[in-house]
């Protein structure tokens, strides 16, 4: 595919996300898909892993929303710098619902072959939202 194809295909992935549509979300991901951050437990791997990891935030965050600020193709590869909005609402990680916003910016790199995305690696500062969500640590590592 082009870069041109690679960098809508991410765009569409992440209107699926501000749509809550898992179903939409999923149909571009090859059925060996592994997505990896920091600030998860480990890889999350395959279409229902990644669609239960999604509901648990949507389930926390309901009014979830991604902007992405820029995004760069370079051959198989699509790196999307984004902000996302959300109130916590729901249950997240054992936290109940604090009802407080939570801004975050973070950094997508897509990995795409033959039309599917095969990889994500995020980056973004789960200490940040911790602390937005009132249960982090301080800046200087106090309670």
């Amino acid at each position: 595919m082009s870069e041109a194809n690679n960098r809508r295909l991410v765009e569409e992935s992440f209107a699926a996300l501000n749509a809550h549509d898992l179903e939409r979300y999923v149909r571009d991901l090859d059925d060996s898909y592994i997505s990896e951050s920091d600030a998860f437990r480990g890889p999350v791997r395959g279409k229902d892993a990644v669609k239960q990891l999604i509901a648990t935030y949507l389930k926390a965050f309901p009014d979830l929303r991604f902007e992405i600020e820029h995004i760069l193709a370079s051959g198989e590869y699509v790196v999307s710098r984004w902000r996302s909005r959300g109130m916590h609402r729901g249950e997240f990680d054992g936290v109940a619902p604090t009802n407080r916003p939570v801004s975050l910016k973070g950094c997508t790199v897509s990995e795409i072959r033959h039309g599917r995305i095969v990889k994500s690696s995020i980056y973004f500062d789960e200490l940040l939202m911790l602390e937005q969500l009132g249960i982090g640590l301080g800046r200087n590592g106090q309670h």
